[in-house]
């Protein structure tokens, strides 16, 4: 079963000229934007991605690995607080809020 921010070994569904569409099974395609898929990427093999919800809430695929996941903790550093909430650098491009 596919699981939100945990490592997923997904299957390549599509290609396309923006990234590929990876099985996220009850979850639908989920998107691994061109910047993540490794070169060796083809359609019908699998990849190990962490599937996040971005800012927009679409699911997300990324080769990146968070520095948590979902079930476990660790101590993060706070980059930015402000009205809206703290922010947390956890190992991937956008800060966890």
């Amino acid at each position: 079963m596919v699981e939100i921010g945990k490592l997923n070994t997904l299957t390549v569904l599509k290609n396309m000229d923006h990234g590929v569409y990876l099985d996220g099974e009850h979850l639908g395609e989920i998107l691994m934007p061109e910047r993540y898929v490794p070169d060796n990427c083809e359609v019908g093999g699998s990849i190990e991605a962490f599937i996040y919800p971005d800012s927009a809430d679409l699911l997300i695929a990324t080769t990146e690995i968070s520095y948590v996941m979902v079930d476990e903790c660790a101590y993060l550093k706070v980059v930015d607080v402000n009205q809206t909430g703290a922010f947390l650098d956890w190992g991937l491009p956008k800060d966890l809020l």
